[in-house]
């Protein structure tokens, strides 16, 4: 009979531990479910207010890469490309790609050499793009398509850029 009693008690226990929380965040907002789940505008503005400049000091700029001349041989592309961070924080590039085409020229395919880049708070770094291509290089050729995956303190964020 213990056992029985002992065994509902935890069961009991364990129910308890789980709706206590909810019940207890609903009764701080006077039993209002809207207030208890949803932050209120002022809320929003103090957490807007604490955090704004955190990461980005006044924004990116344009364009945060500089590509150097591309060179061709054998049949394979090579950029160099800087990178300047806008970011308060260091990230880690970890895959760069890219398509590469001029007036008149099909393009080619480039990404990044380097496994991975990592890039120190508001600091810079070089890396190259790599790729196989055929015809004629252009005499001024255009990235397009780009699409970039880096690391923010251990979440991955993938952006792509189009043409231009």
């Amino acid at each position: 009979m213990g056992e029985r009693v002992l065994g509902l008690g935890l069961k009991l226990l364990g129910i308890a531990l789980f709706i206590g929380p909810f019940i207890a965040a609903f009764a701080a907002h006077n039993w209002d479910i809207q207030a208890a789940v949803i932050p209120s505008q002022a809320e929003m503005d103090e957490v807007n207010e604490r955090v704004s400049g955190l990461v980005v000091e006044e924004g990116f700029s344009e364009d945060p890469f500089t590509l150097g001349t591309p060179k061709f041989s054998n049949n394979t592309v090579s950029v160099t490309v800087e990178f300047t961070s806008p970011l308060k924080i260091p990230i880690k590039i970890t895959d760069l790609s890219a398509s590469i085409s001029g007036q008149g020229w099909q393009g080619a395919q480039v990404q990044m050499e380097e496994a991975e880049v990592d890039v120190p708070a508001n600091g810079t770094a070089n890396f190259t793009l790599v790729g196989p291509y055929s015809g004629t290089p252009p005499t001024n050729p255009e990235p397009t398509d780009v699409n970039i995956t880096f690391e923010l303190y251990g979440v991955t964020l993938q952006v792509q850029m189009g043409a231009g």
